[in-house]
């Protein structure tokens, strides 16, 4: 975590040295292709029992607005994930292998997400936003653990995943912002457990990660 605060302070701060530079007019991006960069923490949710869930994360970012208020993105990102479970619920010892489906899952992804985002004004140039998306994960890293003998499945090393979020963006001038941001991810099959929750829970246990980014993107030029 304090590479992450490091990091964040940094970014206060050279944002903070180009506001003395922020026009009175409200930026309208469209049309701009902006590149950047973000950074921050990563937690993963798809662990059920005592393993680390909070790392870091960080990656690039290309992001194209094609209208005064809607953008899409393409991202390059490092994290890490994992999921580790069992039937009964317990804090199991994953060496007896007691529970009828347990696992364990732990690894490292490149991730490719892909998304739209609106963004709404709130005050001038800053805004909130909202953003859904699709990525893909390669691992490159993958160690499982502990799975039971009724597990039989070969896990592939990539995966796709569903994501949400939301955020605050800040336009600084006609080419440089700043943003922070909350997303939720979820995709990658892992494992089954017994007895899902409901009719629509088949009892698969999929990776869960939610990131919180800060980051600072630029544009380099217009697209017509």
């Amino acid at each position: 975590m304090l590479k992450i605060n490091c990091l964040v302070i940094l970014l206060v701060c050279f944002s903070t040295g180009l506001f003395a530079q922020e026009k009175d007019s409200i930026v309208n991006p469209k049309g701009k292709l902006y590149f950047g960069i973000e950074v921050g923490s990563n937690t993963i949710s798809s662990f059920e029992f005592n393993e680390p869930t909070t790392s870091f994360q960080g990656g690039l970012l290309a992001e194209y607005y094609f209208a005064r208020h809607w953008s899409v993105s393409g991202r390059i990102k490092y994290y890490k994930i994992g999921a580790s479970f069992s039937d009964d619920g317990s804090s199991i010892n994953f060496s007896n292998k007691t529970a009828y489906n347990s696992g364990r899952f732990m690894g490292e992804a490149i991730m490719i997400p892909m998304d739209i985002k609106w963004e709404f004004r709130l005050y001038k140039n800053f805004a909130g936003f909202l953003k859904l998306g699709y990525a893909l994960s390669i691992e490159t890293k993958s160690e499982y653990s502990d799975y039971s003998p009724a597990i039989t499945e070969n896990f592939s090393n990539y995966s796709y995943s569903l994501f949400a979020g939301y955020g605050l963006n800040y336009f600084i001038n006609d080419k440089d912002a700043v943003f922070i941001s909350v997303e939720s991810f979820i995709g990658g099959n892992k494992g089954k457990q017994n007895g899902g929750l409901n009719i629509f829970d088949d009892g698969r246990k999929y990776l869960t990660n939610t990131l919180v980014n800060v980051g600072y993107k630029r544009c380099f030029f217009s697209v017509i």
